[in-house]
């Protein structure tokens, strides 16, 4: 059975750049401040986890929920193609300020898993949803997820979600050393990369919607991300 590695290949990069790990380093660090440094990395496994459960929940319930409320996949695709292009004009031209939130914090003698679990139920908002799991990335996995795949290319695509996940986890795990070596200036580099690459994404989607509306107005060579 035929796997499309382009499509799980841009997937994957699209979900990534939108979910932004390393810009997001910094606001995560803020809500764990007052933590350990071994909650502060229980509170990232978990909340990679649960980024996970809820990119897995749109992927799947997200087409039923626009044909729910009438909305046609061209109107979502250049909506959403709008929308991410306004996220990535942010990271671009955005200038975040990054301090040094919660680096120096003394180790507490506590079950650091416990109070990481018991931590994560005021986390989900708005760490979860809406700063990574926000509406750019759920128009972005919608959007993908209506695209024609075959079982084993569907699999593909919840493994690239698991991988993002993961690199969320790797990231937000690592992010008090990160931000040490990257500081200000490193964060921005990374912040604005990953904005060019949604902008990019953003007005593939805008050519696909409008291809859709309008059959014949676009050259066909320019409708495929693969």
């Amino acid at each position: 059975m035929y796997i499309d590695f382009p499509l799980i290949l841009n997937f994957f990069i699209a979900v990534l750049a939108i979910l932004n790990p390393i810009g997001n380093v910094p606001i995560f660090l803020e809500h764990v401040s007052q933590d350990s440094s071994d909650v502060q990395k229980n509170i990232a496994k978990l909340l990679a986890f649960s980024v996970f459960a809820i990119a897995v929940l749109f992927f799947f319930v997200g087409q039923p929920f626009l044909k729910l409320f009438g909305i046609s996949i061209p109107a979502f695709r250049i909506s959403g193609g709008i929308l991410i292009m306004m996220i990535g004009l942010r990271m671009l031209h955005g200038k975040p300020k990054f301090e040094n939130n919660g680096l120096e914090i003394k180790a507490k003698e506590t079950n650091s898993f416990k109070e990481a679990t018991e931590r994560l139920s005021s986390l989900i908002v708005p760490l979860a949803m809406p700063i990574f799991i926000g509406p750019g990335a759920i128009t972005t996995i919608i959007l993908y997820a209506q695209k024609p795949f075959n079982f084993i290319t569907g699999v593909g695509m919840i493994t690239a979600l698991a991988l993002d996940c993961t690199v969320v986890g790797i990231v937000l795990y690592l992010s008090r050393w990160l931000f040490r070596i990257l500081k200000n200036n490193g964060m921005q580099i990374v912040s604005r990369t990953m904005g060019l690459i949604l902008c990019a994404i953003a007005v593939q989607f805008v050519i696909q919607g409008i291809s859709q509306l309008v059959p014949g107005l676009i050259d066909a060579t320019y409708l495929h991300t693969s």
